[in-house]
Formats: C-alpha cells, sequence, structure tokens
C-alpha cells in the first residue's frame, strides 16, 4: 500500500512540477504571479489548483483569466494525464509562506512559524544565513531556522492588508 501512495504521490508532483514549467512564464507575461501548483489525482477526477497572486491583490478577473488562458493551454498540451478540475485562487490575507523570498517580501508583517517543538508569533525580519528572523511581542529577536520550519502563515490584521 506505501508503494502505491508513495508513486501517485511522485506522479502528482510530476504533473504539478510539468504544469508550473508551462504556467509560470504564461502568468508572469499577465503581470501575476504564480505561487503554487497543487495536483491531487482521483479515481475518475483530478484536482488542479494553482494560486496566484499580485501587488494590490489578485480580483476575480485575474483569477477567470487564468483559468481560460491556462485552461486552454494545459488541454492543447495534455499535460495533465487525466480529466480534471482546474481551480484559480489568490492566497488569501492569511496566506503561507513558503520560500526565503516570501519572507523577505513580508518583512515587517506579523506572522506565526509553527516548528516541530514550538509556535512563535511575532513581526517577520526577512531571513539571514537560512533562518527566519522574528521580533517577538516582547521586543526579543528569534532566529529560527529554515529547515526546522513545518509553516508560516501572515496573520491578519486590522486595517492592514
Amino acid at each position: 500500500m506505501k508503494q502505491t501512495v508513495d508513486g501517485r504521490r511522485s506522479r502528482e508532483r510530476e504533473v504539478a512540477e510539468r504544469v508550473e514549467a508551462l504556467a509560470r512564464p504564461v502568468i508572469g507575461a499577465m503581470g501575476l504571479e504564480l505561487v503554487e501548483v497543487v495536483y491531487h489525482g482521483g479515481p475518475s477526477r483530478g484536482i488542479l489548483r494553482l494560486t496566484i497572486d499580485k501587488d494590490g491583490g489578485v480580483g476575480h478577473q485575474d483569477c477567470a483569466e487564468v483559468t481560460r488562458v491556462i485552461g486552454t493551454q494545459l488541454d492543447v498540451e495534455d499535460v495533465v494525464p487525466s480529466a480534471y478540475t482546474l481551480e484559480v485562487s489568490s492566497p488569501g490575507l492569511d496566506r503561507r509562506l513558503r520560500r526565503p523570498e516570501e519572507y523577505q517580501k513580508y518583512e515587517g508583517r506579523l506572522a506565526k512559524v509553527k516548528t516541530a517543538k514550538q509556535v512563535w508569533v511575532g513581526r517577520l525580519g526577512g531571513v539571514a544565513l537560512e533562518d527566519v528572523v522574528m521580533r517577538l511581542e516582547t521586543g526579543e529577536e528569534r532566529r529560527i531556522p529554515l529547515r526546522d520550519v513545518v509553516e508560516t502563515r501572515l496573520m491578519v490584521e486590522m486595517g492592514r492588508s
């Protein structure tokens, strides 16, 4: 059973990587950023999720346009091996951070950083020497190795987007 699950996950990652390679330049040319591609293959129909962003935020029209353009291109290139549903959305106000450049981009924002052993809440100070830098509410600066981070999410602050 484990071999089957591992094989399925490997195929899903491979499809997501192929979709990303095809979609990233197209979405970039539209003035948008491709944040994440996730593919989950189902027994009869898979789900392909694209998360997009841009300065000032993503609107419904952005999602509809990406769905139209990328959906057509994926069908022409036959990248996804079976029937699928394409979902395009924004990362949301409480977006998850994945790459070091995202920590830099959101420097100064309130965030929650989870490791296997602890949860930290504070203002992001970017990334230094492969550590997430945070200023905790106590004023203390904390460095958390990126390799230890399980998940980082921005926190919603009233009056701030």
